[in-house]
């Protein structure tokens, strides 16, 4: 029986905690039966890695931040393996597993091609294959390292190509029906669905891999999300098909928040389209992850514009409106200290009445909210940052979550 473990975040730290994952994995050898082993870069490697990047951010290339990323990463496979090794398991370091036949517009596409010939044989010889995380599944940005993002995709990928579970070991231990640093009520979800997953993950501030969970949902994968070394899976969240969840559906399973939010009202746009088509191209230029937009009637032909979006995007969006010959002159409005607060839940695609519901819970806890963006399973609003805990607890009693 096949099974991909991914170690990283808060569990790979330094040398300590790999020495305790390889003596954990020592320890119960038999167990975990043939074990793919994907490894992060070592917080203490990665750190360094990234100040000296740091400092050539405005000239490195992305083939140059490629190199330095994944070398960190090659660092703590060949590291766990040598750990491993002194225990007496055979380990074998898999540094490259990527395909190079596809052509660029395949890959722009989201086609990722992996070769798994040293990782079988390694399997075949009983050998745990120690892969590097950082395989270049996903285009990922020079902020997104810091999270150190990939490695999760690599190990859903990998499972996905041996037909087995996947397991991923870092920051986040369980997905949450409630934001834990919003309420005393840490009740988690024992199974979640990939839709409610991926929808939780790219609303909230949660650090899970939003493209691992996409990928598990393509391939099929079952992950699962809690805390290491355990014996059993009892403290984390399993995150499956949802043909495979047999309870039924509420219409609401989950809430989550994402701070720092801001939001512009950019007013006198001519409603012609195609100045409001170069606004959202000069942000997407920037690379801007919008959260919420509207467009609404304004006067003599014009549209009233609102976007909200990260916080820490602000100078950037302020210094490229304010030399722009279209937008300079028109009036511009930012909203700060806002907070998104996202209802999730399959079960939205066939109940009715929750964007009432929601609406006039907030409007009974005399909660104000700004900008509203709905999917087909999730209704976010934004609101004040100091309404944020009285909100979650008012819509988590309303949804009897």
């Amino acid at each position: 029986m096949y099974l991909v473990q991914k170690y990283g975040g808060n569990y790979l730290k330094n040398n300590d905690d790999l020495t305790k994952i390889a003596d954990h994995i020592a320890n119960h050898r038999e167990e975990l039966g043939d074990l793919v082993l994907v490894t992060a870069a070592m917080h203490e490697i990665a750190t360094e890695m990234l100040e000296r990047a740091e400092e050539f951010r405005d000239g490195i290339g992305k083939p140059e931040l490629d190199a330095l990323f994944s070398a960190s990463e090659y660092q703590t496979a060949a590291l766990m393996a040598s750990a491993l090794e002194q225990r007496g398991v055979p380990a074998r370091v898999i540094d490259y597993i990527q395909g190079q036949s596809l052509t660029p517009l395949e890959i722009e596409s989201g086609k990722h091609e992996l070769i798994l010939t040293d990782i079988n044989k390694a399997l075949e010889q009983n050998i745990i294959p120690v892969v590097a995380g950082f395989q270049g599944i996903g285009d990922y940005e020079m902020s997104d390292r810091f999270g150190r993002y990939g490695s999760a995709a690599t190990a859903v990928a990998i499972a996905g190509a041996l037909g087995c579970e996947c397991e991923l070991y870092g920051n986040t231990k369980r997905v949450y029906i409630v934001d834990p640093r919003v309420t005393e009520d840490r009740k988690k979800f024992d199974e979640i669905s990939y839709e409610e997953a991926m929808e939780l993950t790219m609303l909230g501030d949660g650090d899970l891999e939003a493209e691992a969970i996409e990928l598990a949902s393509m391939l099929d994968v079952k992950l699962y999300v809690g805390p290491a070394l355990k014996e059993d899976h009892s403290g984390g969240t399993y995150i499956v098909s949802r043909k495979n969840i047999v309870v039924e559906e509420a219409a609401v399973s989950g809430i989550s928040t994402f701070d720092d939010v801001v939001i512009y009202t950019i007013k006198g746009i001519p409603n012609q389209g195609e100045e409001i088509a170069e606004l959202f191209e000069l942000l997407g230029d920037l690379k801007v992850n919008l959260n919420v937009i509207s467009q609404q009637p304004y006067q003599d032909g014009t549209s009233v514009v609102s976007f909200s979006c990260e916080k820490g995007d602000i100078d950037r969006i302020d210094n490229a409106l304010a030399i722009n010959a279209r937008f300079k002159d028109l009036e511009t409005e930012k909203k700060e200290d806002i907070c998104m607060i996202s209802l999730v839940g399959v079960g939205m695609a066939t109940h009715v009445g929750v964007a009432g519901k929601t609406f006039a819970t907030l409007a009974e806890a005399g909660i104000p909210h700004y900008n509203i963006t709905t999917s087909e399973i999730s209704i976010s609003a934004t609101v004040d940052a100091d309404n944020k805990a009285k909100a979650v607890v008012a819509l988590a009693e309303a949804f009897r979550l």
